[in-house]
């Protein structure tokens, strides 16, 4: 009878643990208590740029800009990030591909005096110094001796405790399609930020990377919703929410319908900015509305 008893026991805590380790991440659409605020936490930032791309990772106590958004924000995301302390305490500036939306704004912190650790592209010297926007970056980042590295597909990153993996399409010559998609873990929880990746190269990755390596609790959704994502990449990343760089009336609704349709919460930053952060188990996110 003990021996039985104790079978039955040991069951249930099997199925306990199990219940536990397959347990989803919980996305809340709220600001966070205060209690949740004192854990050690990744942060990521999505300032609102309108239609384009600027977003702060904060963790472990450093920080990583990805993208800048385009010149008419340059003083918006100067103000914002010399607040935060970070002219010259950023371990990295990353830009995932030098169009105006996307590297306008890290030039200008660059001639503000900005200086990260490093500052981070995927272009060979030949693009480098072919792409006036590029060429600008670099070097406006030299003039302010900050190291340049080249990054490009596997390429790997540690921001405090947070992961991140760098995932580039070379399949096709445009630069949306092989801008610089980076998977950010942190504990159980991740972040897909998909820059500019074309539909082509949504099904390059969905088609080539291996199950779970798309996976995410939280999408960064692609090229700021101007058209749906690719619905077989949007099965494998599988978000229980996302974050769209773009205002919502902006768009002619279907990438908002693709969402509802899957029941993915949304929050779109061209309509103020937008906070995600995560002890590595849940997720809160919620918005600063913009002025009116």
């Amino acid at each position: 009878m003990k021996k039985s008893l104790l079978l039955v026991l040991f069951g249930l805590l099997l199925l306990l643990l199990c219940a536990a380790c397959s347990a989803e991440a919980q996305v809340f659409f709220a600001e966070p208590p205060a209690s949740f605020l004192d854990k050690p936490l990744l942060r990521c930032t999505f300032f609102d740029v309108d239609e384009g791309d600027a977003m702060l990772l904060e963790c472990g106590g450093e920080s990583m800009l990805i993208d800048g958004g385009a010149d008419p924000f340059r003083e918006m995301l100067r103000e914002e990030l010399e607040a935060r302390g970070l002219k010259r305490g950023m371990r990295y500036i990353l830009n995932t591909h030098p169009h105006d939306d996307h590297i306008d704004g890290i030039i200008r912190l660059f001639e503000y005096g900005f200086r990260p650790e490093e500052y981070l592209h995927s272009y060979n010297d030949w693009a480098v110094e072919n792409d006036p926007f590029q060429k600008r970056a670099v070097e406006y980042a030299r003039k302010n001796r900050v190291s340049v590295r080249r990054v490009g597909d596997s390429s790997f990153l540690w921001l405090g405790k947070a992961e991140i993996r760098i995932y580039q399409c070379s399949e096709y010559a445009d630069t949306n399609a092989r801008s610089l998609m980076l998977k950010v873990s942190f504990g159980e929880s991740s972040l897909l930020l998909c820059a500019d990746i074309t539909g082509r190269a949504q099904l390059y990755f969905a088609e080539t990377l291996p199950d779970g390596v798309l996976n995410a609790d939280v999408i960064k959704v692609p090229h700021h919703g101007i058209t749906p994502v690719n619905a077989e990449f949007m099965d494998a990343v599988s978000p229980t929410a996302a974050v769209v760089t773009n205002m919502y009336k902006r768009l002619d609704g279907k990438t908002a319908y693709q969402l509802q349709e899957r029941e993915i919460a949304a929050a779109y930053s061209g309509d103020g900015t937008v906070y995600a952060v995560t002890d590595g188990a849940d997720w809160y996110i919620w918005q600063e509305k913009a002025a009116q």
